[in-house]
């Protein structure tokens, strides 16, 4: 079980999308024949669908849906609608069951089908041969008649048009029907709604008289007396207020009199003069008066239990009481102030603080009362948006129930009018234009289209299987690819290259050869001995990379007196040989190493055909001892480059015994060859390879880009089983794929024509 190789993602993302279309384009031709047999595959499934499909002709009818005869202005129709809405409703009648089965038992049409699958499918494929269509008007122009086209279609060209004119005749017929039965529903809904709005519209009214009798006083249109009254009501507060702070003083004033009369008088009574103090008294107040002066001396002198002291205010009591019985009951505050109490300047002054008081006391309740009014008012006042809002509520909706009703009053008027339109027939009419027509012209099957479609499926089915294949079975196609596997070094990504040979002038030969137009290389016709690009196109960048590639082997194996390389491939055609002789030729001509390639393919020889100088034997004749060294050695040019073919002598080839005979002449060519290359068997295909592998000291893997599969790759691998870094050559690279810094990469010299392979 070998793992899938996930793609390189980096470099994925920063391929130009041009490059990407050429790999794909590559797989779809190197997948050609699935293409193509794809293509053909849909192509005769249209075909057969043209021959078996039901052939079927198809009748029409144009009928005109002319607007009503009396402008818009004067009298507004109903039910007309615009284009969209009329052609909805014109198909919905069309393919109702109703309608249908209508049609089927007037014309006992589908008869058998409808004893054999009953009557439901004979509806449902007679719906399905209907078709309703309508032709626009153009735009900026007036819709004043549209047209509507209603078609069917059946095997029999004269069943098509029979129910072709059916379809005409019963719709019209049920379309003035409709239009007559449609005014009229309107008109009686309409009355119905005007009598609900009516009723609304006085259950609003009676809910805005309700309202304003429960909020009186707090609604919007009393609110200007409400703010009079307050103001009347602050400015009588304010007046109350003026008024109690003036009796306030007077009172004050008429206190301080009081005092200072009370003052004045108390000095006469304590005087010496007795005569001057008893003027204005009463001898009963004198008395009293002298009594409590006499108390409070005994109090001073004595304790209350002193007999003198209890004498003293029984005489006081007797004194009170007379004074009582002869002016009446006074309270005073301080005992010395009686006498003062039946002055009659002091009673006239009490009176007057009474008076006063009475006064006072009636002004502080008529303010009270003012302030109550006042604060009611200012509620009145502060409730009166929030009833406003609720009014205007009331109010918004009653104008827009009697805007309603209006309006069902015009409405009215015009359904009743719209009503006598339809009964005289100045409406909407529907007349046939052009009647039905006996089809000549087969409607379906569309050949033209289904074969474009089987031509399309075709092409996109191959396209998909092509690229699908490379998806479920992934092979590698650039550098970056390789080099995820463990332990590999990729020593060169060479791309595919086309070359021209030389003729003997020095100039190259165009007759063995043909520039491809769509992808500007030059494919050869000749032998395959002009592979060999490192000779026929020393600057090429193909040849370029075989450099780069026997450069490395050979800066990793300079310390080594001779080196063994094989070059194999995991499966056959992958350009291992290739590689072998344009590797071998570059370290003889470019780095001047004595090398000698091998050709141990026993199955499928292909060095000899590189030769420029073969030689009499081949490595079978030096194996078996028929032939020397040097006379199985072959040449290409006048480098330092020996061929050992194979060979033709014998048979029958025991490989695995060549193999060992191999391993025994081997000492002896590393001891004349700086560089052995071997060319062996594919890995895959060969049981010599495992023994061979042993034998070299670098194994150098071909991988074909966009051929190998990246499983069979790693499956040789596995098999060959290679100890530490592994080296690989990339071979066949589409030159898309490769480093942008690459395109166009050529480097000429005077007297070597170059024949560019990369793609401009």
């Amino acid at each position: 079980m070998y793992k899938t190789l996930p793609p390189a993602q980096s470099q994925a993302q920063m391929e130009p999308i041009s490059v990407r279309v050429h790999e794909y384009w590559g797989l779809i031709v190197r997948r050609r024949w699935i293409v193509t047999g794809a293509i053909l595959a849909g192509v005769i499934l249209g075909a057969a669908l043209c021959v078996l499909l039901p052939k079927s002709y198809r009748s029409s009818t144009l009928i005109l849906v002319e607007n009503q005869k009396i402008p818009d202005e004067y009298v507004k129709g109903i039910g007309g609608g615009n284009i969209d809405e009329r052609l909805m409703m014109i198909r919905q009648q069309v393919m109702s069951r109703a309608f249908l089965s209508k049609i089927m038992d007037e014309g006992k049409f589908y008869e058998g089908l409808v004893q054999r699958e009953g009557r439901e499918a004979a509806v449902e494929k007679l719906r399905r041969s209907i078709r309703v269509e309508t032709a626009r008007t153009p735009d900026g122009m007036p819709k004043t008649i549209e047209p509507v086209t209603i078609s069917f279609a059946d095997e029999d060209p004269a069943t098509a048009m029979k129910v072709t004119e059916k379809l005409a005749a019963l719709f019209i017929e049920e379309s003035l029907k409709d239009r007559e039965q449609l005014v009229t529903s309107v008109s009686a809904f309409i009355e119905q709604e005007l009598q609900e709005a009516k009723k609304s519209l006085d259950a609003q009214a009676q809910a805005i008289s309700q309202y304003k009798t429960k909020y009186v006083g707090l609604l919007p249109d009393h609110m200007e007396a409400n703010l009079r009254t307050l103001d009347r009501l602050q400015m009588e507060l304010n007046t109350a207020e003026d008024l109690l702070h003036s009796q306030t003083i007077k009172l004050s004033s008429l206190e301080k009199v009081m005092k200072d009369y009370q003052a004045s008088g108390a000095a006469r009574v304590e005087s010496d003069d007795a005569k001057s103090a008893r003027k204005g008294l009463d001898p009963l107040v004198a008395r009293l008066h002298e009594l409590e002066r006499q108390l409070t001396t005994l109090r001073a002198e004595w304790k209350e239990a002193y007999p003198d002291i209890s004498d003293t205010k029984q005489e006081i009591q007797r004194v009170k009481a007379q004074l009582a019985e002869k002016y009446g009951t006074f309270s005073v505050d301080r005992p010395n102030e009686t006498a003062m109490m039946y002055d009659p300047t002091m009673r006239e002054l009490v009176r007057q603080q009474n008076d006063l008081r009475a006064d006072m006391s009636a002004t502080k309740d008529r303010r009270a009362r003012l302030k109550e009014l006042v604060k009611e008012k200012q509620q009145l006042v502060e409730q009166t948006p929030s009833r406003e809002q609720g009014l205007m509520i009331l109010v918004r909706d009653y104008d827009n129930m009697q805007k309603n009703y209006q309006a069902l009053l015009d409405k009215r008027l015009n359904a009743r009018v719209a009503v006598n339109l339809e009964k005289r027939q100045k409406g909407e009419q529907l007349r046939v234009l052009d009647p039905a027509n006996l089809p000549a012209k087969l409607d379906s099957p569309n050949r033209l289209l289904i074969m474009a479609w089987g031509l399309l499926g075709g092409c996109g089915l191959g396209v998909g299987l092509a690229l699908g294949l490379d998806q479920v079975n992934p092979t590698f196609r650039r550098r970056e690819e390789v080099e995820l596997l463990p332990d590999i070094r990729v020593l060169a990504t060479v791309p595919q290259f086309f070359v021209a040979p030389y003729k003997e002038d020095g100039t190259a030969s165009a007759m063995l050869g043909e520039v491809n137009a769509g992808t500007h290389a030059l494919t050869v016709t000749s032998t395959p001995s002009l592979n060999l690009v490192a000779k026929w196109q020393p600057r090429s960048l193909a040849a370029e990379q075989y450099r780069m590639a026997a450069t490395r082997i050979v800066l990793s194996t300079e310390k080594t007196q001779s080196t063994v390389i094989e070059v194999t491939s995991a499966l056959e055609g992958e350009g291992k040989t290739t590689t072998v002789v344009n590797l071998g030729y570059t370290i003889a001509r470019d780095l001047g190493r004595r090398t000698l390639l091998i050709d141990c393919d026993f199955r499928r020889p292909a060095l000899h055909r590189y030769v420029s100088v073969p030689a009499r034997a081949g490595l079978v004749d030096l194996l078996d001892g028929h032939a020397s060294l040097e006379e199985c050695l072959s040449r290409i040019d006048e480098v330092p480059c020996a061929i050992i073919a194979v060979g033709k002598s014998g048979d029958e080839w025991n490989e695995l015994a060549r193999i060992e005979q191999f391993r025994a002449v081997l000492p002896q060519l590393r001891a004349q060859f700086q560089y052995l290359i071997i060319n062996t068997p594919p890995v895959l295909a060969s049981a010599t390879m495992g023994i061979l592998a042993h034998l070299a000291d670098e194994v150098v893997m071909v991988i074909k880009a966009g051929s190998s599969p990246q499983y069979v790759v790693q499956k040789a691998f596995a098999m060959l089983n290679l100890p530490g870094e592994r080296y690989v050559v990339l071979n066949g690279v589409d030159a898309l794929s490769l480093p942008h810094y690459l395109y166009g990469y050529k480097m000429p010299y005077s007297g070597e024509p170059v024949v560019e392979t990369l793609a401009r």
